[in-house]
C-alpha cells in the first residue's frame, strides 16, 4: 500500500543528483560515503542508471520508498537485455501428493499470505509502464563507496561521528540452517516473517540459497528471502530481497534487487524486489510467503507466490558452475555483525519456542535435475554454535507443512 507523500519529481530528482556536491551530501543525517572520489562514482553510477530513462508517474511506498512507473522499453534493465523477460509459459514443478492428498496440518489455518504491495496500486500503474524502486544518491551515501552497497559481505562501522569503516572480508555470521546436497534447478519454501530489531553494523535474514562451486575457487549463489537492513531501506522493516553472486561474494559481481543490471525483471511484476513486507504477530496471526528459484529458459527465474517475477539470465554467470544448477540448496536464518553483539534472528525466539513464536520456513522443496519436484531432506550441519540462536528441522511430514524448520534467537554476546 502506497502513502499519500508526494514524491520529489522525477525531472527534478535528476537534476538535484546533476548539481550534488561531496561536501553537502556528507552532511546529510547517517552519510557515511568515505572520500570525494567515491562520491563521484556514486553519482556517476546513478546518472548512468537513469540513462534514458523517465518516469511517467511515481508513488511512495509506505516504508517512504519511491516508485517510479517508467515505460517498459526504458526500464534500465530492458535497456541492459534488449526488453524486459517474458515469462516462461510454465511455472516450477511441484511437489506431488502420493496417493492420498495428504491433510493439511491444523496450524495452517492460523496463516495469511497477504499480498505485499496494494492491489490498488498495482491496478494503478498506467499502462505500458513497469514500477520501479528509486535509487537516491542520500541512501548510497549511507555506505562508506559503491562496492559496499551492492556487497552481501560488507557492514559499516561507524567508529566516530564523522568516520567510518568497512567491515572486513568477510565480517563475522551466524546461521541456523538446514541443507541438502543434491543437483537441482532450484526449489522453493514458504517463508515466514518476522520485525527482529537489526541496528548499524548489523544484519538479519531469512532466507534460500541455492549454490554451485566451492568457496575458495569459484562460488556462486542465487539467494532470496526477507532481510532488514537500515542502511539500504531506511528502516527496519522486513523487505523482499533477491541475490546474487556470480564470484564468490566479491564486489562487482553480487548485487542485491536491480542493482547492477543483472536481474531482469517481467513488466509489471507482481510484486517488486525491495518491496516491504507485512509481519507475523507473536502468539496471533502468522504471515508467510511462497518463494523460490528455478533453472528454465537459460536464465534462473525467481518466483513470488508463484507468479513470476523476474531472472538471472545464465549468461550472467560467465559460463560458470550455476549455468547448469545448483549442488546444494539451503534454507533458515542468517545473522551478521562486526559490534560485540548480535542481533535478533527470525522472530527473535529459539526454535523450541515453535508455531506462532519462533520464525519458520515450510514445505521446503527442491527440484532435481532428473525432473519434478520432492520435498527436501535437510540436515543441520553443524551450522549453530553458541547460545544466541537455534534451529529445528522436521523432514517429510504427511500434511502440507512437508519438511520445515523452525530457527532464530535472541543474539547478544558471546555468539
Amino acid at each position: 500500500m502506497t502513502a499519500t507523500v508526494s514524491p520529489h519529481p522525477f525531472n527534478e530528482f535528476l537534476e538535484s543528483v546533476a548539481s550534488a556536491r561531496y561536501e553537502e551530501v556528507r552532511q546529510f543525517p547517517g552519510a557515511a560515503v568515505e572520500s570525494a572520489s567515491a562520491f563521484e562514482e556514486m553519482k556517476a553510477y546513478v546518472i548512468d542508471l537513469y540513462r534514458g530513462v523517465n518516469a511517467v508517474e511515481s508513488f511512495v511506498e509506505t516504508d517512504g520508498q519511491v516508485i517510479d512507473c517508467v515505460p517498459e522499453d526504458r526500464h534500465p534493465a530492458a535497456q541492459r537485455w534488449g526488453g524486459l523477460a517474458a515469462a516462461p509459459a510454465e511455472g516450477p514443478p511441484q511437489v506431488a501428493e502420493a496417493g492420498e492428498p495428504t491433510p493439511p496440518d491444523p496450524r495452517s489455518r492460523e496463516i495469511v499470505h497477504p499480498r505485499p504491495q496494494d492491489p490498488e496500486t498495482a491496478r494503478a500503474f498506467p499502462a505500458g509502464t513497469t514500477p520501479l524502486y528509486r535509487t537516491t544518491l542520500s541512501r548510497l551515501c549511507q555506505f562508506p563507496n559503491l562496492a559496499a552497497f551492492s556487497g552481501k559481505n560488507h557492514l559499516i562501522e561507524r567508529t566516530a561521528p564523522d568516520t567510518v569503516e568497512l567491515g572486513g572480508e568477510p565480517y563475522p555470521k551466524r546461521y541456523a540452517t538446514g541443507e541438502q546436497n543434491i543437483k537441482s534447478l532450484g526449489g522453493s519454501s514458504k517463508v515466514n516473517v518476522w520485525s527482529p530489531f537489526a541496528g548499524g553494523g548489523q544484519s538479519t535474514f531469512s532466507q534460500q540459497w541455492y549454490y554451485a562451486g566451492q568457496e575458495g575457487t569459484l562460488l556462486q549463489t542465487v539467494e532470496c528471502g526477507w532481510h532488514i537492513d537500515i542502511s539500504r531501506y531506511g528502516n527496519a522493516t522486513p523487505h523482499l530481497f533477491v541475490f546474487a553472486t556470480r564470484e564468490s561474494y566479491h564486489t562487482g559481481h553480487s548485487f542485491y534487487n536491480l542493482e547492477g543490471g543483472a536481474f531482469l525483471p517481467v513488466a509489471n511484476p507482481y510484486v517488486t524486489p525491495g518491496a516491504p513486507l507485512l509481519v507475523s504477530q507473536q502468539g496471533g496471526t502468522q504471515v508467510e510467503y511462497k518463494m523460490g528459484f528455478y533453472l528454465t529458459n537459460n536464465a534462473w527465474w525467481f518466483y513470488f507466490d508463484d507468479h513470476p517475477i523476474g531472472c538471472y539470465p545464465v549468461s550472467w554467470f560467465n559460463n560458470g558452475p550455476l549455468t547448469t544448477g545448483a549442488t546444494r540448496a539451503k534454507f533458515g536464518g542468517e545473522a551478521g555483525s562486526i559490534l560485540s553483539t548480535w542481533p535478533p534472528m527470525g522472530s527473535g525466539l529459539h526454535a523450541r519456542e515453535g508455531f506462532r513464536k519462533a520464525a519458520y520456513q515450510r514445505a521446503a522443496a527442491v527440484n532435481p535435475v532428473t525432473g519434478g519436484a520432492v520435498y527436501a531432506t535437510l540436515s543441520e550441519a553443524g551450522s549453530v554454535f553458541g547460545p544466541c540462536y537455534s534451529v529445528q528441522i522436521t523432514n517429510n511430514t504427511a500434511s502440507d507443512w512437508g519438511t520445515y524448520l523452525f530457527f532464530g534467537g535472541p543474539g547478544g554476546n558471546g555468539c
